[in-house]
């Protein structure tokens, strides 16, 4: 089962129930879907982030989930800052695909710390081909006026969640009696974002899951 930073993703799936009606679980809902909406060519899905820190597991996540759900068009693709040459054909894709992005792609930036200079100006060239550009980050305002769509978990974790922008030695309160650990928020908010992206809700017409939404609140059972 894929893990990171202890939170695996049964027990991902278990947060997003429940922080269903959170700010935290709607807006990586809502991203999730964005991703899905705004990626219309296939394969046009991009990850990309610092050189020294490849968003690797988000990538897997994504890949695992989309699979999982039937999604093959949208399975993405990790861009690396450079690939070495006996990497696998996966992990060996370098800076000039984005040479090649352009509109009906998206190229998602994950960035914990604020972004450096040269990785800012690779998102402002993508940008102007016409790709949408998704970000993850600390709010940092270069980073968050590049994206077209931007998360920053440490913002919506609501109170009492037991917040941690990095891995602690303790655990803090529990969540609930089955998740004994402390959530870190940064890489929890990932695990949301793959899980949202794989949602069958997330492959329909936007006026599609308004009328479902309605007719659940109407009757209170799902339609």
């Amino acid at each position: 089962m894929c893990q990171v930073g202890g939170v695996d993703l049964t027990r991902a799936s278990l947060l997003r129930e429940m922080l269903s009606g959170t700010e935290l679980g709607s807006r990586t809902t809502e991203f999730g879907y964005a991703l899905r909406r705004f990626t219309t060519r296939r394969s046009g899905l991009m990850l990309f982030g610092p050189v020294d820190d490849e968003p690797w597991h988000l990538t897997a996540h994504l890949d695992d989930e989309l699979h999982r759900a039937g999604v093959e068009d949208l399975r993405p693709s990790l861009v690396r800052w450079a690939p070495p040459p006996d990497a696998p054909p996966h992990l060996a894709i370098g800076l000039d695909r984005l040479k090649d992005a352009g509109r009906g792609e998206s190229l998602l930036v994950v960035a914990e710390d604020t972004p450096a200079d040269t990785l800012l100006e690779r998102i402002s060239d993508v940008r102007r081909r016409g790709t949408t550009i998704f970000s993850i980050g600390n709010g940092d305002n270069e980073l968050t006026s590049l994206s077209h769509e931007t998360l920053v978990p440490e913002l919506l974790v609501p109170e009492g969640f037991g917040w941690t922008s990095r891995q602690v030695p303790e655990p803090q309160a529990a969540l609930t009696e089955v998740e004994p650990q402390t959530a870190e928020g940064f890489e929890t908010a990932q695990h949301l974002v793959s899980l949202a992206a794989a949602d069958e809700e997330a492959g329909r017409a936007g006026w599609r899951r308004r009328l479902r939404n309605a007719i659940e609140r109407l009757s209170g059972e799902p339609a």
